[in-house]
Formats: C-alpha cells, sequence, structure tokens
C-alpha cells in the first residue's frame, strides 16, 4: 500500500511539473524560449553551454545532483509572483550575477589550488548560466602566490565562450601582463578608507586614483573595458564607519575616468540595510544606478538583507562567490562572501531572473569545496543537499 502511495504521488508530481513547467522559476528561462528583453552588453542573458561534458575529474560522477523535483518543490513555498507585494515592487525583473570566486574566493587560501581544479570551476560555472566569470588577477606572485598561475589560467579559459572573463589588475604592469595574457576585460580596485588603502595597497587614495587613471588610458587604447571595485563602502576595520560622502567620492572619480561598471564592497562584512541605504544614496546621487553593483559579506549575516535593499533600491547588479568561498583577512573570524547559490535562490523566490541553472550552480560548489577539504559554505546548498540524501535514505 505505501509503495503504491508512493507511485501514485510521484505520477501526480510528475503531471503537475509537465503542466507548470513554463512558469517554472527554477528552470532558466533560455531553456524555454530565447530572452529577447536584454538592452545592453553588460546584462547580457546567455544560453547553457553544452561544450562542458566531458569528465576532466573522474569523482565529478559522484557529486550529489539536486534534480529538478527539489528545486520544483520549493517553489510552493517561497515564490511570490514579481511585483505582486508593494514592497517588492521595485525589484528588477532581472538582476546580473558578477560570480568572483575563482579569484576573490581562492585567493586568500593557503594551500595552492592546481590550475586544472580552478579552471574546471570556470567551465562549471559558466556552464551553470553565470555570464561573468571574474578569472584570476594578475597581481605579484610575491603578494597573492595563489594566483601565480593567471597567465595559464587565462590561457586554458580563453576559448570559453559564453561569459565575459575580466581579471584583476592593480597596476599598469598587471594590465600589460592580462592584455598579453589575452585578458578582453579588467578590473581595478580603490578604497573608500585612507587607511585600508594605505594598508592594503600601499598609497593614498588619491595616489591610487592616479595609478588607475593610467590603467583606464591604455585600456582605452586597447577597447577593453574597465570594471572597478570600492572596498570600505560601509566600514574600515580601521577606522569604523566610513561616511557615505566619501565614498561617492571615489566612485564619481572612478565613473569619470571611464570604468562602465563599479562595485561597492562592503569588505567586513558589517553593513546592514540602515547603513547601506544612506550609502546608496550618496553614490546614486552622483552617479547612475545601472552602473553600480553591490558586493557583500556575510560576516554578520547581513548580506542578503542587504542585496534585497539595494535591488529595491534600483541596484540590478550582484557580485557573489560559488559556495561562500574567501573571506576577509582583516577581520579575524569574517566569513565569505555572500554565497552565489543562496542569492540565486532568493531570487528565484521573488520571480527575479538570473538565467543561472541552480543545480549546476550547486555542483559546481560541491566540486570546489570538495577539493578545498570543507563544507559548503551555502546554506541553500547545504540545505537542497540534506534533503536529497534524506530522500535518498527513503529508497
Amino acid at each position: 500500500m505505501q509503495r503504491n502511495g508512493v507511485r501514485r504521488a510521484h505520477s501526480l508530481w510528475c503531471k503537475s511539473l509537465s503542466h507548470n513547467l513554463h512558469h517554472h522559476p527554477f528552470i532558466p528561462v533560455d531553456r524555454i524560449q530565447k530572452r529577447t528583453d536584454c538592452s545592453s552588453t553588460s546584462n547580457s542573458c546567455n544560453d547553457d553551454y553544452k561544450s562542458f561534458g566531458k569528465e576532466s575529474f573522474p569523482w565529478k560522477r559522484h557529486s550529489p545532483r539536486v534534480s529538478q523535483r527539489h528545486l520544483w518543490e520549493f517553489k510552493h513555498f517561497h515564490t511570490l509572483p514579481p511585483h505582486s507585494n508593494k514592497l517588492l515592487r521595485e525589484v528588477p525583473k532581472y538582476v546580473k550575477i558578477v560570480e568572483v570566486g575563482p579569484r576573490d574566493g581562492l585567493q586568500n587560501e593557503k594551500n595552492i589550488v592546481p590550475t586544472s581544479v580552478k579552471v574546471e570551476l570556470i567551465r562549471r560555472l559558466v556552464s551553470a548560466g553565470l555570464s561573468v566569470v571574474e578569472a584570476t588577477s594578475f597581481v605579484s606572485p610575491k603578494w597573492v602566490p595563489q594566483l601565480a598561475d593567471a597567465k595559464n589560467v587565462m590561457d586554458a579559459v580563453n576559448s570559453l565562450h559564453g561569459a565575459r572573463l575580466p581579471v584583476l589588475t592593480p597596476n599598469l604592469k598587471g594590465f600589460e601582463a592580462a592584455v598579453s595574457a589575452g585578458a578582453k576585460e579588467v578590473a581595478i580596485f580603490a578604497s573608500a578608507s585612507e587607511s585600508f588603502s594605505l594598508s592594503n595597497i600601499n598609497c593614498s587614495i588619491e595616489e591610487s586614483l592616479s595609478r588607475y587613471r593610467a590603467v583606464s588610458t591604455a585600456a582605452k587604447e586597447h577597447s577593453i573595458p574597465v570594471r572597478a571595485y570600492v572596498s570600505c563602502a560601509v566600514g574600515c576595520p580601521v577606522e569604523g564607519a566610513v561616511p557615505p560622502s566619501k565614498v561617492a567620492h571615489v566612485v564619481k572619480e572612478l565613473y569619470d575616468m571611464g570604468c562602465f561598471e563599479i562595485s561597492l564592497g562592503d569588505t567586513i562584512g558589517i553593513g546592514t540595510p540602515g547603513s547601506v541605504v544612506p550609502m546608496l544614496e550618496a553614490v546614486m546621487a552622483a552617479v547612475p544606478a545601472e552602473n553600480l553593483a553591490v558586493h557583500f559579506h556575510d560576516t554578520y549575516g547581513q548580506a542578503l538583507a542587504n542585496i534585497l535593499v539595494s535591488l529595491q533600491m534600483g541596484i540590478n547588479i550582484v557580485d557573489s562567490s560559488v559556495a561562500g568561498l574567501g573571506g576577509c583577512p582583516y577581520a579575524k573570524g569574517a566569513s565569505g562572501n555572500v554565497a552565489t547559490e543562496d542569492v540565486v535562490y532568493m531570487l528565484n523566490g521573488l520571480g527575479v531572473q538570473t538565467n543561472v541553472d541552480l543545480g549546476k550552480l550547486i555542483a559546481a560548489g560541491e566540486f570546489i569545496s570538495k577539493h578545498l577539504g570543507r563544507p559548503n559554505g551555502s546554506k541553500a546548498a547545504v540545505a537542497l543537499n540534506r534533503q536529497i540524501t534524506a530522500d535518498a535514505s527513503k529508497l
């Protein structure tokens, strides 16, 4: 009787899934129909690419997979029709996610991650539908030994299609090395805190901006777009709270020198909606919202709340890191970047499109977490995988 009941329930579920397929918030839209509402290349919508099916790693086949069934079941518990609530009317219909795991997520790892693993991670992230994946950084190996293989990584991923692969370049020398390695987009980083700028890149804010003007000028000559990061946009480990006016000043300088997109980073994860809102108000008074992104660490568990309030204010670009990789080396006990899986799960629940396949994304997070020998830092991934294990034990 129990077995017959299970069969009947499964049959009903299959019929319901078939009926609701075109309304399914977890199935990438590009598998159902081609998007036609992408108005800019910076927010381009890319189809899933199937060219990464070959197994480069034998343990790949043993990774737990999140089935569409489990993802579909959650629809009935947390998905809202788009803009059905007055508090969510300002949330954008589409959010571009900038995946920073391969660079920002891995740069502080003590044990060197093999180049082949980094390349496989990038391939998996692109296959999951992420349109922007920050690949590596052309910094001195003396300061960041983990990314000493930047050229080799770029040699391996330059042939990938379907995603932009920006790299971090701290100065003109790094920019030239990146261009030689085939980079088609670069990123620079400044700070809104004088103390942090001096301790992190050994120069004042104004000196760093002068340095980046040289990079920006060279990038224009090569027709290479430049993205920028502003660290300590909410608080500094040395100075404490950072005035929004200082953040706005740095952002405006970067925008004026030609940066097409500027990411506002809560470096130590201390921000709350109460401090993020006035910062965004000041910055958005100086630079258009469409040129801004947010980059939150989850040290105090505030990242998703901060992202949501940012979306409500008009931001539609979010940085995140698969499996929550990364962490601030200047704040003891600080956790990593907000997990991409958690961001996608929340956005799916809001009816916001990302074109990211959550199942493939979770598999990518499991892949790198197993290699690093630590639990996955994504709460959504852990919960969904736990549900799969529980279901499997009933078979």
